[in-house]
């Protein structure tokens, strides 16, 4: 599937997976053959029935927090930081500080990728580990990073 993801006056497009969980609903609001209630028991996620699906929405407020950053510039050279990542809805806030730079950057979940828009052309994308770590790509590949909880 093809998504395009909107960020201030940006659109960005890329291959992935839905990110909400789409599940039949009976007309009690349960899956066909399952005990009452079980589609509304998922665990940490809020779900509405609309349409004859539940709609799972994915709960990120997990994600905030201070994370260490070990990264790789386009040209090679390494870096190190710190990363601050705040949640407001479904919106995802970072400041990356590097040494006495800051770089401040929003955007939030496409499918399964984390996509935050920078400024620059090309934003970064994350894939979120079950460790809570991340790992990112940004300059089109060409550079990359990895976020750890602090």
């Amino acid at each position: 599937m093809v998504v395009v993801s909107a960020r201030r006056g940006r659109a960005f497009v890329m291959a992935a997976a839905l990110a909400v969980a789409l599940l039949p609903a009976a007309a009690s609001g349960t899956l066909p053959g399952a005990p009452a209630g079980a589609a509304m028991a998922i665990p940490g996620t809020p779900a509405t029935t609309a349409g004859g699906l539940v709609l799972a929405a994915r709960d990120i407020r997990w994600l905030e927090g201070e994370y260490s950053v070990d990264g790789r510039n386009p040209n090679g050279t390494p870096y190190r930081g710190r990363v601050f990542i705040t949640v407001r809805g479904d919106d995802v806030y970072f400041r990356w500080e590097i040494g006495r730079d800051v770089y401040r950057g929003e955007g939030g979940f496409v499918g399964n990728v984390l996509v935050i828009d920078w400024g620059q052309a090309d934003p970064v994308t994350y894939v979120v580990n079950t460790d809570g770590t991340l790992n990112g790509t940004w300059s089109k590949g060409l550079a990359s990073e990895r976020l750890i909880p602090r």
